[in-house]
């Protein structure tokens, strides 16, 4: 399955100034050519079971979802990440991305695609020798070590299910 952005971003487009790292020669970042998508001025394309797992991630983190991702909780958050909404949601979580688009304020598509963008941009980085990643023992996780470039920051909402919204 090839999915592309409902808006395309053509594919040369000039590099945008980077505050946190020196310029790369290619900027855009690709895994595959299954799902192609442009974020803020970038194009990134990817392979179709990593694209499906950076916006599965990133709905746990935003809190839209939690282990274990149903099949129509995924089939919700990778249409989201595609066509900007859900058209036929198949999960409760595809309803509340059309509940939340529907009140205004933080957009949910936005920030699944941003993490999924800031976890391409990071692992673009560390391929090209950019970016560091250590083993923290006293954790048992994995850290990064941006070296003498600061990384992007990594705050983001939770649109975790409250009392007041349900």
């Amino acid at each position: 399955m090839r999915a592309h952005c409902v808006s395309p971003v053509p594919e040369c487009l000039p590099p945008l100034p980077l505050r946190y790292a020196p310029r790369m020669l290619c900027e855009d970042f690709h895994s595959g050519d299954d799902v192609t998508l442009g974020f803020l001025g970038r194009t990134y394309s990817f392979a179709q079971k990593d694209f499906e797992q950076r916006v599965v991630r990133a709905a746990v983190e935003l809190e839209l979802a939690s282990k274990p991702v149903s099949r129509g909780e995924r089939s919700d958050v990778v249409q989201a990440a595609i066509a900007g909404q859900v058209d036929e949601p198949r999960s409760e979580v595809g309803e509340r991305i059309i509940e939340l688009q529907a009140l205004g304020g933080e957009d949910p598509v936005y920030w699944l695609r941003k993490l999924v963008f800031r976890s391409a941009w990071l692992d673009h980085r560390i391929k090209h020798g950019q970016v560091d990643v250590a083993f923290d023992d006293s954790v048992g996780a994995f850290r990064i070590e941006p070296g003498k470039y600061p990384l992007p920051g990594s705050g983001h909402p939770s649109f975790a299910v409250t009392e007041a919204s349900a």
